[in-house]
């Protein structure tokens, strides 16, 4: 059964079927062959997606998506203009500062790199930045945007494995701060090679000026984290109360967001939350057919002969991720090899935290790679440039990247230590 289901899912992605439909088509193709009825299919479907934790992600894609639309973006990049703007390669270093601070607000990197990218891509390049430098700075540092909380990825990832939503939001917050950290040391250095982002005086009027204007929008993260360290709220909840404060925050006290908007981006959030949906419905039928063949087993047994140690097993997982990740979306391929993996993991001892927090950042880092990263596409576009040299400009951020990955599977409490406090 699962031979039949591996190469009609390999068949069906190389038509360019949608990976929703491939999940899908597949797995009833499968059960139909083996004489199971196909009622299963409707039956996992509804299971999988029968969940109050899933939906956080509906109500976090409308919270960003409002958030960007009531103004409340462009005065977190005027405050993180006035904190860092006057290092060498300033807005670059704005760039990244924006995107970690934006991560605690949408939970998706795509929704980072148009946001951010369509203001600051034209603003670098007026101020003499290079254009493949621009949108790579963009691309990278948009990665932060789903390992910071709230993470949509963490979300799929808790559902799919049972793993506490809430600990893993709170693993995420140092890697995404060492990759925001590194990724403006590796910035400093290119600027200064290249000659670019001359430093300039920093102005603390400006940045107490920038900080009372955004001072209700840079409280969102601390809301969202802050309900869920000490208890208040469930991952859903924040996500709910983030709509709330929002609403009230764009529309009351900021004004810039209508009535006659909300129709429009409660629209784009359904979509989203659709083709999300019908994934992870696809993605249990498809796990389950693996499970019942014991195939997590079979690569287990497999893993046990090569190395009995956990650090090699998940640089062969960072491998895989990494493979995977230039060719299948960030969702679609936790999808299909979290549960494969995931069941390994556990036989090995590997912290669900730990594993869970290395293949978001591990995947993550197919949103920038070609042919597929999602980023970098959009990131390439805004700045008029093609996708190989973007891709080329990269490179040291992505380095950057795997550095703090490295470092996190051989010195886990840099992960583990926050979740442990909840």
């Amino acid at each position: 059964m699962t031979t039949t289901l591996f190469l009609s899912f390999a068949v069906l992605i190389l038509l360019n079927v949608p990976i929703a439909f491939s999940l899908f088509i597949s797995a009833s193709l499968a059960l139909a062959l083996n004489g199971i009825t196909l009622m299963a299919v409707i039956q996992r479907g509804v299971t999988a997606v029968d969940s109050f934790i899933l939906l956080a992600i509906p109500f976090f894609m409308l919270a960003g998506n409002l958030m960007s639309g009531g103004g409340i973006s462009n005065r977190i990049i005027k405050f993180a203009n006035s904190s860092v703007g006057f290092i060498r390669g300033g807005l670059a270093h704005v760039n990244i500062a924006t995107s970690m601070l934006f991560a605690g607000i949408t939970g998706a990197a795509v929704a980072d790199t148009s946001a951010v990218g369509s203001v600051l891509i034209p603003a670098m390049k007026d101020e003499g930045y290079d254009a493949d430098f621009s949108a790579a700075v963009t691309a990278s540092s948009s990665v932060i945007g789903v390992i910071i909380p709230p993470s949509i990825p963490f979300v799929i990832y808790g559902v799919i494995t049972g793993t506490s939503i809430g600990r893993l939001f709170l693993g995420g917050i140092v890697p995404g701060i060492l990759i925001g950290l590194v990724q403006m040391v590796i910035s400093y250095f290119i600027c200064a090679k290249r000659g670019m982002g001359s430093p300039k005086r920093f102005s603390i009027r400006d940045f107490l000026g920038s900080l009372r204007r955004g001072i209700l929008a840079l409280f969102m993260p601390v809301i969202i984290l802050g309900g869920i360290i000490f208890g208040i709220v469930t991952p859903t909840e924040a996500a709910v109360l983030a709509i709330v404060y929002a609403l009230f925050v764009s529309m009351v006290v900021y004004r810039e967001l209508k009535p006659r908007d909300l129709p429009k981006l409660i629209y784009e959030s359904g979509i989203t939350t659709a083709i999300v949906m019908f994934m992870i419905a696809g993605a249990f039928l498809y796990s389950w057919i693996i499970t019942n063949d014991q195939i997590p087993q079979k690569l287990a047994a497999l893993i046990g002969m090569l190395t009995q140690d956990k650090n090699v097993v998940l640089l062969l997982f960072v491998v895989v991720y990494l493979v995977a990740g230039m060719f299948i979306d960030l969702g679609a391929a936790m999808i299909l090899l979290v549960p494969v993996l995931y069941p390994v993991t556990r036989m090995m001892g590997i912290d669900p935290i730990l594993f869970g927090i290395v293949t978001v950042i591990a995947l993550a880092i197919g949103l920038v790679t070609p042919p597929v990263g999602a980023c970098l596409f959009i990131a390439s576009e805004i700045g008029g440039i093609s996708i190989l040299k973007t891709a080329r400009s990269a490179i040291p951020y992505l380095l950057g990247i795997l550095l703090v990955l490295l470092a996190i599977i051989l010195y886990p409490p840099l992960a583990l230590f926050i979740p442990g406090l909840m």
